[in-house]
């Protein structure tokens, strides 16, 4: 039977022929290890992933820039365009190098959402450092973002927890993100790639900070912690948001594996939809 197509994921990217051939080093060898399609390897044109986003039962994807400091994979007017041409099946989110003058960082933020329509901020503190100490966000660098998201009202998403590239982790504690939350009550924040090993820690911030969401990209169901899953089916399962880090990990095989922990339809919806719709502010028409 045909999977009813409600599900939004939180994180994909959209890795055209070009995009394809700019993967820095760093990065490679995680494709393997995730037994990621050839497509993250090849790139393929926007038809083919919205394909298998109506093969999977996917709705829309936010679909995300992605640079390592300041060499583009996917830029964020890339990603403008690709919204443009599909504004009923993505939503755009962008990013920057806090490495910058803060006023630059704060005037991008600002064109990214006013001028291109993007609609979330993605950063990945591994990526701000010299490839060996990264940036954790609740570095002064880091406060350009968060002010002029909580100007703009749109989330700031996160990477936390261990790195696949081979760059550095500790930056990516989830700990860090509760100075952040309480600094900025406004700012929605959602962490990324569920925090493992640290996943306790980023759930406890969700479940404390009316403000903070774990998001579940490139960590497949089937290996969720056992505590995770507790936390998805009880008292964060409205602080859970499904992604895919896409093509990292297929639409498929996520909602494949997500619908075998049998959350029941209620949760399910929660983790696939709702809550997603509710962090990002998404319009309840299309929600």
């Amino acid at each position: 039977m045909a999977r009813e197509r409600i599900a939004i994921d939180a994180w994909a990217t959209w890795i055209g022929p070009e995009a394809a051939t700019r993967w820095p080093e760093e990065y490679l060898h995680i494709f393997g290890k995730y037994r990621s399609p050839r497509v993250i390897y090849e790139g393929q044109d926007l038809a083919g992933m919205l394909a298998e986003m109506d093969e999977a039962g996917v709705d829309r994807c936010v679909l995300s820039a992605f640079y390592h400091r300041d060499l583009a994979v996917v830029s964020n007017d890339e990603v403008a365009e690709a919204v443009r041409s599909h504004p009923d099946r993505f939503v755009g989110a962008g990013s920057v190098n806090v490495l910058r003058k803060p006023m630059d960082v704060y005037r991008e933020v600002h064109r990214m959402v006013s001028e291109l329509g993007l609609r979330a901020v993605r950063l990945e503190p591994y990526m701000y450092g010299d490839g060996t100490v990264g940036l954790p966000p609740n570095d002064k660098r880091y406060w350009p973002v968060y002010v002029a998201c909580s100007e703009l009202g749109v989330p700031v998403c996160i990477q936390v927890g261990h790195t696949g590239p081979l760059l550095p982790s500790e930056c990516g504690r989830p700990i860090y993100l509760d100075e952040v939350a309480l600094a900025f009550p406004e700012l929605t924040i959602v962490g990324c790639h569920l925090g493992q090993p640290w996943h306790e820690e980023m759930a406890t911030l969700a479940w404390k900070h009316p403000n903070v969401y774990v998001e579940t990209s490139a960590r497949t169901p089937k290996h969720w912690p056992a505590s995770f899953v507790e936390f998805v089916r009880g008292w964060g399962r409205d602080k859970v948001i499904w992604a895919t880090d896409y093509p990292l990990l297929s639409f498929e095989r996520t909602l494949t594996e997500l619908e075998e922990l049998e959350l029941g339809p209620e949760i399910y919806r929660k983790v696939v939809r709702d809550n997603v719709v509710t962090a990002f502010g998404l319009e309840a028409g299309n929600g």
